[in-house]
């Protein structure tokens, strides 16, 4: 074969292997990232000892799920809400299949050249190993991206809730100081007064609640938010009409443990983004937050009240279980010694 030809057919070989790369990129990449949303939520339930996936939706006021064997079927109780798998696929997972599919080409393309070569010196025997070992490289390749694009597609992702404003409050019988450290499963965004990650927060505690750090600086409270993987917990709860939010609230705050003054603030945080929805479902999460959000104080306090609410808007009416809420924290009346009391929450987002 002649040098001209020999480069004609390199080039050939170049530019196929290019124009490959480019049509796979552009054409996998459309797909990857202009697939059909879809849904998909682990619900872990105590009729379902393993997990099942599910996609949530609400049908004439109950809680519905669509499963690939039973199209339509309803699920009474869900326990726990943990997870998602979401399409279109993460920008990450799109360019990691796409950099795959571009060294799959390459690698074709070098062997599609070595294959020439060898073919060039007429040796049969040798041809045929290496068009073996050609068609081994292909298969393997294929099944390495496929097996990429499959990780991606049946990826199950975290949920992460943001946990907005919880605020923690100190009452001491006595002056002291008190070490607050927080445990999240998860990233914290925001806190007030700064929050030192080895030392957590350490103030002087008073009688009437106020807080006082080393500069002599006093607050109210302390503040945190974060973003965390919090399984969520639907088993039990209520469902209120968005005008009876702020009713709802300051009997179950009450029932809860909170004082009129902590219920208000939480109240006036709170109801602004609720009172709109024609109804909202609500349900204050007791274990799955407190597994998610571990508290170490020191010295450890004599009273610990903790509410944080999980609720999600909804157009229609859910029937649900409701929750005993004067049992799940000590009462106002009950209160006694050094006394910490923790209030925040996080909307869900539903599909």
């Amino acid at each position: 074969m002649s040098n001209g030809n020999h480069t004609g057919i390199i080039v050939g070989i170049v530019l196929t292997t290019l124009a490959l790369i480019v049509g796979a990129n552009i054409g996998v990449g459309y797909y990857m990232r202009h697939a059909k949303v879809v849904d998909m939520y682990y619900i872990f339930s105590n009729s379902c000892p393993n997990p099942v996936v599910l996609q949530l939706d609400i049908v004439n006021g109950e809680l519905v799920t669509n499963e690939a064997d039973v199209p339509e079927t309803e699920y009474h109780g869900p326990t726990y809400w943990e997870g998602w798998k979401k399409a279109p696929f993460e920008e990450s997972s799109v360019n990691t299949t796409l950099w795959a599919i571009d060294i799959a080409l390459i690698g074709a393309g070098i062997f599609a050249y070595i294959l020439l070569l060898t073919f060039e010196e007429g040796n049969a025997g040798k041809l045929l190993k290496m068009s073996g070992l050609f068609v081994a490289y292909v298969v393997l390749a294929g099944g390495v991206v496929l097996g990429i694009y499959n990780y991606f597609l049946h990826k199950t992702y975290t949920v992460e809730n943001h946990l907005n404003a919880p605020i923690i409050y100190l009452y001491d019988d006595q002056s002291r100081e008190v070490t607050v450290k927080l445990d999240v499963n998860g990233t914290l965004t925001h806190t007030y007064p700064s929050y030192d990650a080895d030392a957590g927060w350490t103030v002087k505690t008073s009688p009437d609640g106020t807080l006082t750090d080393g500069n002599g600086r006093q607050y109210e409270y302390l503040f945190w938010e974060a973003d965390a993987a919090m399984p969520i917990d639907l088993s039990k709860g209520f469902c209120v009409k968005g005008e009876d939010t702020a009713d709802f609230l300051e009997a179950a705050l009450s029932d809860l443990g909170l004082s009129d003054t902590e219920a208000n603030t939480f109240i006036m945080y709170w109801l602004p983004q609720m009172e709109e929805n024609p109804y909202n479902v609500i349900v204050f999460q007791t274990t799955t937050y407190e597994d998610t959000v571990v508290l170490d104080v020191d010295p450890a306090p004599d009273t610990v009240i903790r509410v944080n609410m999980a609720y999600f808007g909804t157009s229609e009416y859910v029937e649900m279980q409701p929750q005993d809420l004067k049992n799940m924290n000590p009462s106002l009346q009950e209160r006694e010694g050094l006394i910490l009391v923790e209030w925040g929450g996080e909307e869900i987002a539903m599909p």
